[in-house]
């Protein structure tokens, strides 16, 4: 089989395992969401949102610093690993326990300080069980790894279903996914520790040190601008909106990325198969403006059938009280396409060692972002957030400009011929109820095409081999 047909026939297989996690998730926060009510779920996703985006910052890179060693890293390797993470992980939750009111003051939301505490005492349990992880991911135990995070996503949900509802009446909902979270990462330390013989130690090596700090500050600087997107809904939203519109828009993010898993998927598999493809342009540049067909399709198609049933599924599944989401979900959307269509270019300059393109381009993606959502989120409340995503779209000239110098300009024509169809639809989906019914039809429309048509025919087939 060919390069082309392991890839798309891979991850076909990742999506269907993928999806199954989703489908999990989706039922989870269904019935979460429609007990607790968008105020509490918003009070959450502001805590969660900041101690998240800390969780992102303490990792510094290290579990790809383990991952990519080219010798097998040794005990005193995993043992140095740890005992950084251990200062980074005490550090960051000392600062949520000993500030927590001074955060949530900043944030203008006092209620969130007590969450914010207990959320960020998760912090050590998340990250000192990064080394465990790494060695089974090592030993290529992905199976063990898989039943990991299936028991301990499980656990999460049999926690917060029934807490939800014994503290929803009491306006304490927001408890609810906290102790969810909670026993999720209990759960996941444990199976861990027992899936492996690792027992890492403290050991503080200044030379060893200062090789993995340096080598993960390399790497993922461009990372920890583009979680800076995490804290706009809680820190903007948050402020100037209230916890109503925080709950809102993370529902409708929660729902965007469900419906975009496969971008992740396409992302992994890329830093693997474009390897093979380093020193070949015009394959690199193909293999991108495949993939960008690929992403139109299965991110682009999703997103727009939803928008078309939502108004119909969304008060039935989650309750009237959370339609208003509707209002910035098209948005959102729009957003989630445009990142995919991107995201092997950003593949393609990490793997020519262009870090320092790419971090260009999220410092330009934020500025736009966080920006427009700070002049905007004030005067038109949450769907101010929808209309800085859109903003943000500008961003991409600057990632082509940099994947053009280096291995020409991709054809945008056959993924723009989707992504335009899908965005359509998802605009026509606000308009009114027959408007939005109709635009169904423009899905077809590609299908006019013998081109497209023999190209979705040979995916099938692929996929049948």
């Amino acid at each position: 089989m060919g390069l082309r047909s392991k890839v798309i026939k891979g991850g076909a297989l990742m999506v269907i395992r993928q999806a199954l996690g989703i489908l999990l998730s989706l039922i989870g926060v269904l019935f979460i969401t429609k007990v607790i009510g968008p105020a509490q779920y918003g009070l959450y996703g502001v805590s969660y949102g900041i101690v998240s985006f800390l969780g992102g910052l303490g990792i510094w890179g290290l579990d790809v610093y383990l991952l990519r060693k080219t010798s097998n890293p040794d005990q005193q390797d995993y043992n140095q690993v740890f005992t950084l993470l251990l200062c980074i992980s005490s550090v960051f939750t000392l600062t949520l326990v000993l500030g927590q009111h001074i955060i949530a003051q900043m944030l203008n939301v006092p209620e969130s300080a007590p969450l914010l505490a207990t959320l960020g005492l998760t912090l050590p349990l998340s990250l000192l069980n990064l080394p465990l992880t790494i060695k089974l991911d090592r030993d290529l135990n992905f199976q063990r790894v898989a039943y990991i995070e299936l028991i301990s996503q499980v656990s999460y949900y049999v926690a917060a279903l029934p807490l939800a509802h014994y503290l929803a009446p009491k306006e304490l909902g927001a408890w609810a996914p906290a102790g969810g979270l909670w026993l999720q990462q209990i759960t996941m330390v444990l199976l861990t520790v027992f899936s492996t013989d690792l027992r890492p130690r403290l050991c503080w090596k200044p030379s060893l040190i200062r090789e993995m700090l340096v080598y993960g500050l390399s790497y993922s600087s461009s990372t920890w601008i583009w979680q800076l997107r995490s804290l706009v809904n809680p820190v903007i939203v948050g402020r100037f909106a209230g916890l109503e519109a925080v709950g809102f828009i993370a529902l409708a993010i929660r729902i965007a990325e469900m419906l975009a898993f496969a971008k992740s998927v396409t992302w992994r598999l890329a830093m693997a198969a474009l390897a093979k493809l380093e020193n070949d342009p015009l394959r690199l540049r193909k293999s991108i403006e495949e993939g960008m067909r690929l992403q139109a399709l299965a991110v682009g198609l999703p997103m727009a059938a939803f928008a078309i049933v939502a108004p119909v599924i969304l008060p039935v599944v989650f309750g009237k009280v959370w339609t208003p989401l509707l209002q910035v979900f098209p948005l959102i959307a729009i957003g989630y396409i445009a990142n995919s269509i991107f995201n092997l270019h950003s593949s393609v300059l990490y793997l020519l060692g262009k870090n320092l393109s790419v971090t260009w381009f999220h410092t330009a993606h934020i500025v736009l972002f966080a920006g427009s959502a700070f002049l905007l989120v004030p005067y038109l409340g949450m769907v101010g957030y929808g209309w800085a995503e859109i903003a943000a779209l500008g961003s991409y000239i600057v990632i082509h400009i940099f994947i053009a110098k280096e291995i020409g300009s991709p054809n945008y024509t056959v993924a723009l011929g989707w992504v335009t169809i899908s965005v359509a639809v998802l605009i026509l989906s606000t308009v009114n109820e027959t408007v939005r019914y109709l635009s169904c039809v423009l899905l077809l429309l590609p299908l006019l095409s013998s081109k497209e048509r023999n190209s979705l025919i040979g995916y099938f087939q692929i996929l049948r081999s």
